[in-house]
C-alpha cells in the first residue's frame, strides 16, 4: 500500500501525460467503453 507509482505522467514527445502503469491503462480503457457507451445509447 505503500507504492507511491505515478499512474499518469509526461509524455516523451508531444504535450500533455499518458498512461504509466496499468492502472493508468485501465482508467483509459474505461473513458473510452464509457463513451462508446453513451453514444451507442444517445444515437440510437
Amino acid at each position: 500500500m505503500n507504492d507511491p507509482r505515478i499512474w499518469f505522467g509526461p509524455k516523451r514527445i508531444g504535450w500533455g501525460y499518458g498512461p504509466r502503469t496499468w492502472e493508468g491503462w485501465a482508467v483509459v480503457g474505461l473513458l473510452v467503453l464509457a463513451a462508446v457507451l453513451l453514444k451507442r445509447g444517445l444515437s440510437g
